[in-house]
């Protein structure tokens, strides 16, 4: 019989006596399915030392724990590494858990590779998985089980998902919760299945509210939410942080209470498991999705500009700054005094109902998160072939590493070996140098354009055939790097050949977008190629990648300053003023020139450049602002730190301190206002009495104290710090009262005020929720005069003339 269905997601299991590959299915009529493939076989290779002793490795039988493991079976393959075809041993063992174990006694005959690569992923890599689009299997059936013959890839209908989203809420005397004493009080979910929408709270109290269910004890509460799961046939569960709290909570609570939380739809355990850095829950037949990891990966590779400002990662910021509307917390008490969850639990009736509402406000705004944030997760699933559980948890050199693995598989290339500390400490001794920086003149320029490269890293591999396996010290045809490096012609190698994949297909993808600019998923397709695209070269500089070459990277960065540099040169010798150079981009001013004529200039120079090298235009700019930095040679231009107007009115921000959290609101916002104005207007006067009044309305205590929280993030454990500092000040201040526990404030991002009493910053500082003043002059020359003279210097405005009157001067 045939299927057709989604893969979302690929594990392990016991299937008639032996371990099997499983498929987690969602079919196109909407039903979940496990699809076995118990032909796969887990395997590795060796390299051996002499193969004279090769027999020995053959017939290598150990015992483990009392149980005799042995080679199954194996084959002589020959197969590609570093470049050089080699005959390897394929090791074919009868269970996953065999394979280090064996490789370990095998090492000592020769060199083990791809002995740590997981069973599933292994099934993933071979038979070319691509998660979450429409295949066709083949099957039999037999008792209930659906057992894989053959599949393929087909072309169709959009993937739909059951989804729940949820939050719990936990009673904690102390400050912390601890599963093994304080209760569970509240679980609120928001859910999609099967073309219905809902929400709810659960609770142990009755609530007068009409989404509020009630439960006679914790222990039924936890379980009716195991089966509204079940009963909602859940395919996706994300929660906000909850691989690190929520999950992890009701699995210890339960334990607890004396029964095991499982959500698993099918045979299987929900489990906490170690991904890189990160932990990520698995659950058999469904997803889980942090959101709270996803959010802090989007802002990292820069895929959504809604977030790249925010003061931190809190379930609250991150909805306000996608959301037209304002999250409940519940600290908005309609004028009472605040009060915590706990004062809340044991409270009036009025306190309940406010606890249950933002409970589910946790729910609600969390699956809002989701769909906004979703669609760039299953593309990114798509293009690296990685299943949405574990791409949820990866970074982007993870999701490069996982995509080369998979190429190598095709390319039949033995995939390296993971490097040992050793290797790496080796590897950060000697670091590769970066890209070429002109630095600009300091002032406010007019009649601008920036002319960049489009994807200069990634063009610069294709055209030069930079890759591992094509480093080469006799090939008859070669490029050689300014690193002096020589990498084949005529060599067919997997990066280039990856990259280039990627870019045709995102050009293909921006033209259908363009016609169809409403397809989310088309414009999240052509960031997912975009980002994992230009993550190749950092992948092969990174110590720890199985595919680092200091050679490769190193040429790539060799290129791109050679590159950028000859555009400067070629710019000028044109007629153009290059005011800036960065990696790929330059500024240049038009003066007496026609935007043709830049124009005419790009198309030239792009004719001579190789491959798929192309000069591109960002934009035309009619005024731009570029600052200076104290050095020890004397003041010069700063480094990404620029303002500039569009055209069309858009303005460009790199660099200045409204993009960092450690500046109070109002340096950021009165360092936006000023650029603005002289971007906009050209009025430097206007600027100049901008902060004036905000330096006016400081000194009258006239700003919130909203306005003037400073955020920063204790890296480490209070009394590890040797000298004091304004946040930790702060954060010993209210621990030391009892307001804040240890757990709360080590690690996490701190809000703090610099108030009147005290002798020093640090005396003054205090946490912004129980800050009842603020220090004017602090503010006024600790913020609002850096942040603003960094700009109005290059008018030549001096400080004393905006803390007091003086002479003001126009642009």
């Amino acid at each position: 019989m045939e299927v057709e269905g989604y893969i979302v997601d690929i594990d392990y299991w016991q299937f008639r006596g032996s371990m099997s590959i499983r498929l987690f299915v969602k079919s196109v009529d909407g039903k979940p399915l496990m699809l076995y493939d118990p032909s796969f076989k887990p395997y590795f290779y060796v390299l051996p030392n002499d193969w004279k002793n090769s027999g020995m490795i053959e017939t290598l039988k150990i015992i483990d724990s009392g149980k005799e493991l042995k080679v199954a079976s194996s084959e002589v393959v020959e197969k590609s590494l570093n470049g050089a075809n080699k005959k390897f041993i394929k090791i074919f063992v009868d269970s996953p858990s065999s394979v280090p174990k064996l490789a370990a006694h095998l090492s000592r005959y020769g060199t083990c590779y791809e002995s740590d690569i997981p069973f599933a992923r292994r099934y993933g890599i071979d038979r070319d998985i691509t998660p979450l689009v429409l295949y066709r299997f083949e099957v039999d059936e037999t008792d209930g089980n659906f057992i894989i013959k053959n599949m393929h890839k087909l072309e169709g209908a959009n993937l739909s998902l059951n989804t729940m989203h949820f939050d719990i809420e936990t009673y904690n005397p102390l400050g912390f919760p601890r599963p093994e004493k304080d209760p569970v009080i509240m679980i609120s979910y928001s859910y999609v299945s099967n073309g219905r929408v809902g929400n709810a709270v659960m609770s142990t109290k009755r609530i007068n509210r009409d989404f509020a269910q009630f439960f006679e004890d914790e222990t039924s509460m936890i379980k009716g939410f195991l089966s509204k799961v079940a009963e909602l046939d859940i395919d996706v569960i994300s929660g906000y942080n909850s691989a690190n709290f929520d999950i992890k909570y009701l699995i210890e609570r339960s334990k607890a209470l004396g029964f095991d939380f499982n959500l698993s739809r099918f045979e299987g355990e929900t489990r906490i498991e170690k991904h890189g850095l990160v932990e990520k829950v698995k659950i058999g037949g469904r997803v889980h999705i942090d959101m709270y990891l996803v959010v802090k990966f989007i802002a990292v590779v820069g895929a959504a500009e809604s977030i790249l400002k925010l003061n931190s990662y809190k379930l609250k910021d991150v909805y306000d700054a996608i959301s037209e509307d304002e999250k409940l917390t519940v600290e908005k008490t309609k004028g009472q005094k605040w009060k915590d969850i706990n004062e809340l639990w044991t409270g009036s009736d009025e306190d309940l109902c406010l606890l249950a509402d933002y409970n589910l406000s946790d729910s609600e705004s969390l699956k809002k998160i989701y769909d906004y944030f979703i669609p760039i997760m299953i593309e990114m699933s798509r293009v690296s072939g990685n299943v949405i559980n574990d791409t949820s948890v990866s970074t982007t050199g993870q999701l490069v590493e996982y995509l080369l693995m998979r190429y190598a598989e095709a390319f039949n290339e033995i995939i390296p070996n993971k490097p040992g500390e050793h290797e790496i400490r080796l590897r950060l001794m000697s670091p590769i140098e970066g890209a070429y920086v002109k630095t600009p003149d300091p002032g406010i320029y007019e009649n601008l354009s920036i002319l960049d490269f489009r994807g200069l890293y990634p063009s610069i591999i294709i055209a030069h055939n930079i890759d591992p396996s094509s480093l080469c010290d006799t090939c008859a045809e070669y490029y050689e790097s300014p690193s002096g490096y020589k990498f084949d012609k005529n060599r067919k190698s997997i990066v280039p050949t990856i990259l280039q994949l990627m870019i045709n297909e995102r050009k293909e993808v921006k033209k259908q977008y363009k016609k169809n600019p409403d397809n989310i998923f088309l414009g999240s397709r052509s960031q997912a190629l975009k980002i994992t695209a230009n993550s190749f070269y950092g992948y092969l500089g990174y110590a720890r990648s199985r595919w680092y070459s200091r050679e490769c990277a190193s040429s790539v960065t060799a290129y791109g300053r050679q590159y950028i540099q000859e555009t400067i040169q070629s710019a000028e010798n044109a007629g153009f003023k290059v005011i800036y150079g960065d990696t790929d981009s330059i500024v240049i001013l038009l003066g007496d020139k026609t935007e043709e004529d830049a124009l005419r200039f790009m198309h030239d120079f792009n004719s001579k450049l190789p491959g798929a090298m192309e000069l591109e235009l960002e934009d035309f700019y009619t005024r731009a602002v570029f600052v200076g930095k104290k050095s020890e040679k004397g003041p010069s231009g700063a480094k990404k730190k620029y303002a500039m107007i569009s055209k069309s009115g858009h303005i460009k921000i790199r660099g200045f301190e409204l993009v960092r959290r450690d500046w109070s609101k109002i340096a950021r916002d009165t360092q936006r206002q000023v650029l603005e104005t002289i971007l906009r207007e050209g009025d430097a006067e206007k600027a100049a009495m901008l902060v004036k009044n905000v330096i006016k309305r400081l000194r009258a205590g006239e700003v919130p104290i909203s306005e003037l929280a400073i955020h920063t993030q204790l890296r480490k454990s209070m009394d590890s710090y040797d000298s004091n500092s304004p946040e930790l000040a702060a954060s010993r201040k209210a621990f030391e009262s009892g307001l804040k526990t240890k757990d709360e404030l080590e690690h996490a991002v701190i809000s703090y005020v610099i108030t009147k009493k005290g002798s020093t910053i640090s005396d003054k500082a205090q946490l912004e929720e129980v800050a009842k003043d603020y220090d004017p002059e602090y503010y006024i020359n600790h913020q609002i005069i850096p942040a603003t003279m960094r700009i109005l210097k290059e008018l030549d405005f001096k400080e004393e003339e905006l803390s007091n009157e003086g002479s003001q001067k126009k642009l």
